[in-house]
């Protein structure tokens, strides 16, 4: 027999809280979640409300015998991740906070297993090894029951389960979605069933087409995610508005607060985004992206991708919500002085350079264009910026991402021992900018937005009509650009703190 001794029930407790929806929901998604990681084409559910049982089967790989020794320590709980969404076992071990007994069989090729697991008091989980009850019928997999103590517990509903399936895994329910993007993730597909009933996805029979689009990422537009926007006559259920960003057919959030975007129709339009590269900066419970700067930087620059990508989406449905303007003339002053402010507090705040758009020559810089029919010249190395220039020439274009710099992404570095091919590039480094507008919407009471690389200045809200009538617009607008920004900033720092640093450098111009 083995046993875990720490403070368990607390330590649960903290990760319980941790999930922004009930724990019966955060269970599901976990389980869903470590069966997927474990290559499961099939994850059954069965419920009997007689016995007050609920079971998860899947034919995954199953667990090594080391692997299931650890599965009982609650103390890795936060320290072990999966390869792709999973984490530890997460969801069977906040089960224990519910349930009278946990049952988990495994099933691999040199091992098969079964375990009775519960939670004593808040010191004591006691696990012993039992005979397999063959819950398992596949070669390999895992299955996992709880015995409930509670007759009304939403893990003893059909309905329940089928939402939080159907809510957290939609790209994996949708035949489009899952045939053209996530079958070079789930090869053989992924089948749910309840009680031997397939779940699908609801339909609308008002639904116009799909407009289906692809997230690019630099000059090179090289594709890193794809999904689809949908508009209807009538209005959706509140869990189906919005556009949602997913990573391995998990939904990550969705809305449209995340992405920065407002359409005219907001509750007739849904949609879903697949990104699986950002699976690496998941928090814990899923529900968001990690806060540090690292993760922030590679966060916005694929968020601003994706506003880029569904904008002519939105123009197309008529979904732009107001016309918008560029700054007047005589403001463009004021907007070369905010960038000035924004490109010396970079250094402290690095988090916020994705965000910007790259215009303009800076100083001087050499970068190599990747280029298959030249010699190797280096090795591939993290961390880009934009340079002048179009790629194979001298020119000054667009720009090219291969300079170095603190930009999420891949460039060649020179290098001794060279594995990749590529020519030097002489040109500039691209300034960052930010470009100013002006909207005017009523019904959004911020005092603006950053939309792609512009803050679009809310012209309806009634500070800013106050502002112009005591000639005092420039300072709104420099706040409006602070607060905009502040709410981008790493968790570990200060909106107040920045809004100071911004605005005081504002006054000295």
């Amino acid at each position: 027999m083995g046993e875990t001794r720490v403070n368990l029930k607390h330590l649960l407790e903290d990760i319980r809280d941790s999930y922004p929806f009930p724990q019966e929901e955060a269970i599901i998604t976990e389980l869903i979640a470590n069966a997927l990681d474990s290559g499961a084409s099939q994850i059954h559910f069965f419920i009997d409300s007689s016995k007050q049982t609920f079971s998860i089967v899947d034919n995954g790989k199953g667990m090594s015998e080391k692997d299931f020794e650890e599965y009982h320590d609650i103390a890795a709980t936060t320290k072990i991740r999966g390869k792709g969404i999973g984490f530890a076992g997460v969801g069977v071990k906040l089960s224990l906070l519910l349930s009278d007994k946990v049952i988990t069989e495994t099933k691999n090729k040199s091992n098969h297993k079964s375990t009775t697991w519960r939670l004593d008091d808040s010191q004591r989980a006691p696990w012993q090894l039992v005979a397999p009850g063959n819950l398992v019928k596949s070669s390999t997999g895992t299955a996992v029951t709880f015995l409930l103590p509670n007759k009304d517990s939403d893990l003893l509903k059909s309905s329940f389960v089928a939402n939080v399936i159907q809510t957290h895994f939609y790209p994996l329910l949708h035949p489009d979605f899952m045939e053209k993007i996530l079958k070079y993730i789930y090869k053989q597909g992924v089948e749910f069933t309840i009680n031997q009933v397939p779940v699908r996805l609801p339909e609308h029979e008002d639904a116009q087409p799909s407009n289906v689009f692809l997230v690019q990422l630099g000059k090179k537009a090289s594709p890193v995610g794809v999904g689809f926007l949908t508009k209807n006559k009538q209005e959706l259920p509140e869990e189906e508005r919005g556009i949602a960003i997913s990573t391995y057919g998990k939904v990550i959030k969705r809305g449209w607060d995340w992405i920065g975007v407002t359409p005219r129709n907001p509750a007739r339009l849904t949609g879903i985004v697949e990104l699986p590269q950002l699976s690496e900066i998941l928090t814990l419970n899923k529900a968001d992206f990690l806060k540090d700067v690292n993760s922030l930087q590679k966060y916005y620059r694929y968020r601003k991708a994706i506003q880029e990508a569904i904008e002519p989406i939105l123009r197309e449905l008529g979904e732009v919500s107001t016309q918008r303007e560029q700054i007047e003339r005589d403001l463009r002053p004021l907007q070369k002085q905010i960038e000035e402010i924004i490109v010396n507090l970079l250094p402290e705040f690095p988090e916020l350079n994705p965000l910007l758009g790259r215009r303009g020559r800076g100083t001087p810089i050499t970068g190599i264009i990747p280029d298959p029919n030249a010699p190797n010249i280096g090795q591939i190395v993290q961390g880009v910026d934009t340079m002048t220039g179009t790629r194979g020439g001298q020119t000054t274009g667009e720009g090219i991402e291969v300079a170095p710099g603190d930009l999420p992404g891949e460039r060649i570095e020179p290098s001794l021992d060279p594995t990749e091919a590529g020519t030097k590039h002489e040109g500039h480094r691209k300034r960052p900018g930010l470009m100013l507008g002006f909207d005017d919407d009523p019904d959004r009471p911020e005092l603006g937005w950053l939309t792609d690389s512009t803050i679009w200045i809310n012209k309806a809200h009634s500070a800013y009509t106050k502002a112009s009538d005591s000639q005092s617009e420039n300072y709104h607008i420099a706040l409006s650009v602070a607060w905009v920004l502040s709410s981008f900033l790493d968790t570990e720092k200060s909106p107040l703190a920045f809004l100071n640093r911004f605005l005081g450098a504002w006054g000295r111009q």
